[in-house]
C-alpha cells in the first residue's frame, strides 16, 4: 500500500491523470524511465504558452488538482488509498496509474544497495485487498456490513506481480522476505497505514465484527497460498498477521486471531517459518509467563508439538521520538538518552517476554522455545511531525508542481547526531545485554523529496549517517559501544534540532521521571561505572522496504507515555522550514 508522506506526488492527481492521460512531477519516484513512451511532466503551473503568430496568449492546461474535503474538515488531495481509489471513477487508469508506482518505485539496485549496507531481511508490507476475490464477498458470511465497498473500492492493480518480482531479486542477492499484512477490512487502528484514515484512532470497526476478522484471517491465507504457488517458500521467511491494531482491541479476539494465523502460515509454510504479531503499543500486558510460551503438561507436550510451535515466534514493537511535542523538544543528547533509557521503560525493548515475569531473569526464547522479541519499525526522524509536514509538501505541489524541501540538505551537525541516534537504537533494540530480542527492521527503506529525509535508509546510506552494519556474528553493542557511551560522544547544541511545527507555547506539563534524560546523560557520570561491553551472536537485522505498502504517520505509545512524563526543557532551537508562509 501506499502513503502520502513517502509518496506525496502518487497522491496529488489531476483532471488529467483521472482522464487517464498521465504525466509526472520533476523528481517523482514512481515516474518510468525519461525515454518511455508514455513518459512527459505534469505542467508545473496549470498553464501554457500558445503562440499564434506574433502574439503568446496563456491558455489554461486542462489539469486541475483532484481535492475534496478529507476527514479532518480540509480541502486535500486523496489523503488515504481508499480516497486515492475513490477518485478514479475509470478503475482501469487507477490501476495504470499505480502499476507505474510499483514497477518504479523499489528497483533492484536498491535491493543492491540495501544487501551491501549488511542487511539480511526486507519486511514488505501488504494490503488486504492484494489478491482480491472476484467473486461476491458477501457470499462469504451473512454479516456483510461494509463488505461490498471494502471489496469494490480497493485497487489492487499488479502489485502481486511486482512483490513476485522483488522475491526474485531477493533470492539472488541472497536476502529473506518477511511480508506482512499491513491493512484491515473497516480498519484496525484508524491511521492511513490500514488503508483509510479516520479521525478517531481504533481498533473497533475491525476486532467487533467478525465478518472483518475472518476476511483478514482468509488474506493471510490467500497471501501464503500465492507464495507457495509462486515457489516462493525458500525466500519467504517469515510473515506478520496485521500491523498495528490500536490498544482498544478485544483481547481476545485478537489473541484469537493471532492463534489462527499462525496456524494458517505455519500449514502453508512449514513449522520453521517465522511468524510476528504486533504488541498493540503495549508490550508489558504480553508478559504474564504464559503468552506464546509452552505450557507444561500439555497433552501435545509429549509428542513435541507444543514445544515447536511458538518456537521462532516474535512480538513486535514500534518505537518513534517524533508523534509528541515532548519528544520534539529533547536536545540531541536526551534523545539518545530516552533511547538508552527506554530499553528498561514499562514498555521498551526489554519489558518482554520472559518465563518468570515479573522478575524477567529468563528471557522466554533462552531454550529455543517462546516467543522473543522484534523492534519492525523505528527511525531517525526526531523533530519534525510528519501531519504538520504534510500539508506543507501537499499545498506546495499543488501551488507549483513541486514538493517543499525537495532540495533540503541536511547539515554535516546533523548528519553526525543522526549516526549517533541510529547507532544507539540498533544497540538497545538488539538488546544484547538481556537477550529476549531477535531483531529489527527499519521504517523505511525509501522516500521522495527532503521533507522527510530521516526515514529514508537508503539516503542515509549514500549520506553515511546510517552506519555500516556490524556482521551477524557482533551485536551492534560489540562494534558501536554501550548505549551509555554513544550519550556522551554526541554534540548536544539544540542548534541541531529543528522543531516543527515551532512551539508557540511550552509543551504540555508532563513531568518526566527519567533522571538520565533530565540531565542529558550526566547524572550517569555520578553514579560509578555504568557500562559494560557484551557480545554475543546476533541473528539477524533487517530494514522495511516499500515495493508494495507504506507507513503510519501517527503514533504515540500511550502506556509509556503515561508513565514517563516530561518537565519545561529549554530550547533554543530554530525552524529549519523558514519559507512555509510562502508556500
Amino acid at each position: 500500500m501506499l502513503e502520502r508522506y513517502i509518496t506525496p506526488y502518487q497522491f496529488a492527481i489531476t483532471s488529467c491523470h483521472i482522464q487517464g492521460d498521465l504525466c509526472w512531477y520533476e523528481g517523482q519516484l514512481s515516474a518510468p524511465p525519461t525515454d518511455h513512451p508514455d513518459y512527459k511532466l505534469c505542467p508545473a503551473i496549470n498553464a501554457i504558452p500558445k503562440t499564434n503568430n506574433t502574439e503568446t496568449t496563456i491558455e489554461r492546461e486542462p489539469c486541475e488538482p483532484i481535492l475534496s474535503t478529507s476527514v479532518f474538515d480540509e480541502l486535500d488531495y486523496p489523503i488515504d488509498e481508499w480516497t486515492l481509489a475513490q477518485a478514479f471513477t475509470d478503475r482501469s487508469i487507477g490501476e495504470k496509474w499505480l502499476n507505474f508506482h510499483f514497477d518504479n518505485f523499489i528497483s533492484r539496485s536498491d535491493l543492491v544497495a540495501l544487501r551491501n549496507a549488511g542487511l539480511s531481511h526486507l519486511r514488505v508490507p501488504l494490503p488486504h485487498w492484494i489478491l482480491q476475490q472476484r467473486q461476491d464477498p458477501r457470499s462469504a458470511s451473512s454479516n456483510h456490513t461494509d463488505w461490498d465497498v471494502d471489496e469494490d473500492v480497493w485497487i489492487a492493480g499488479d502489485r502481486w506481480k511486482y512483490f513476485v518480482r522483488m522475491c526474485g531479486w531477493a533470492r539472488e542477492l541472497g536476502l529473506e522476505v518477511w511480508p506482512d499484512i499491513h491493512t484491515a477490512p473497516g480498519s484496525q487502528n484508524g491511521f492511513d497505514n490500514s488503508g483509510v484514515q479516520k479521525v478517531e484512532h481504533s481498533c473497533q470497526p475491525w476486532s467487533s465484527n467478525p465478518a472483518h476478522v475472518e476476511r483478514s484471517l482468509r488474506s493471510i491465507r490467500d497471501v501464503v497460498r500465492g507464495v507457495v504457488e509462486e515457489g516462493l517458500s525458500d525466500v519467504v521467511t517469515g510473515f506478520g498477521l496485521l500491523n498495528e491494531p490500536f490498544l482498544d482491541c478485544d483481547f481476545d479476539v485478537y489473541k484469537k486471531f493471532m492463534e489462527d494465523g499462525l496456524d494458517i502460515v505455519r500449514d502453508g509454510l512449514g513449522k520453521e517459518t517465522a511468524v510476528f504479531v504486533h504488541d498493540q503499543f503495549s508490550a508489558s500486558k504480553y508478559n504474564d509467563g504464559s503468552w506464546w510460551l509452552p505450557q507444561q503438561g500439555s497433552n501435545l507436550e509429549s509428542e513435541g508439538l507444543q514445544h515447536q510451535r511458538y518456537q521462532n515466534t516474535y512480538l513486535d514493537s514500534h518505537y518513534y521520538q517524533v508523534f509528541a511535542e515532548q519528544f520534539r523538544a529533547l536536545s540531541p543528547r536526551q534523545h539518545i538518552a530516552f533511547t538508552c533509557q527506554g530499553e528498561t521503560h514499562n514498555d521498551g525493548a526489554a519489558s518482554c517476554c520472559y518465563s518468570d515475569p515479573p522478575h524477567n531473569r529468563q528471557p522466554s526464547l533462552s531454550q529455543g522455545k517462546g516467543v522473543q522479541r522484534l523492534v519492525s519499525e523505528w527511525s531517525c526522524a526526531t523533530d519534525t511531525l510528519v501531519v504538520d509536514m504534510l500539508r506543507l509538501v501537499m499545498k506546495a505541489i499543488r501551488r507549483n508542481g513541486t514538493a517543499a524541501f525537495s532540495d533540503r540538505i541536511i547539515s554535516p551537525e546533523r548528519m553526525a547526531f543522526l549516526n549517533n541516534f541510529a547507532q544507539a537504537q540498533m544497540v538497545v533494540y538488539e538488546t544484547a545485554n538481556v537477550g529476549v530480542s531477535g531483531g529489527w527492521f527499519y521504517w523505511t527503506a525509501k522516500m521522495e523529496g527532503g521533507a522527510f529525509a530521516e526515514w529514508d535508509f537508503l539516503r542515509g546510506i549514500r549520506e553515511g549517517w546510517i552506519p555500516k552494519l556490524p556482521s551477524k556474528q557482533n551485536s551492534s553493542q560489540a562494534v558501536f559501544g554501550t548505549c551509555q557511551e554513544i550519550i556522551f560522544r554526541t554534540d548536544d547544541d539544540m542548534d541541531i534540532i529543528h522543531e516543527y511545527p515551532p512551539r508557540e507555547e511550552d509543551p504540555p506539563a508532563w513531568q518526566l521521571d527519567d533522571d538520565v534524560v533530565i540531565s542529558h546523560g550526566e547524572s550517569l557520570l555520578e553514579n560509578g561505572p555504568w557500562h559494560a561491553i557484551a557480545r554475543i551472536h546476533f541473528h539477524w537485522i533487517a530494514v522495511a522496504i516499500v515495493a508494495c505498502s507504506a507507513l503510519v504517520v501517527l503514533r504515540l505509545c500511550v502506556k509509556r507515555g503515561k508513565r514517563h512524563s516530561y518537565e519545561k526543557i529549554d530550547s533554543n532551537g530554530f525552524s529549519l522550514h523558514k519559507t512555509r508562509e510562502e508556500l
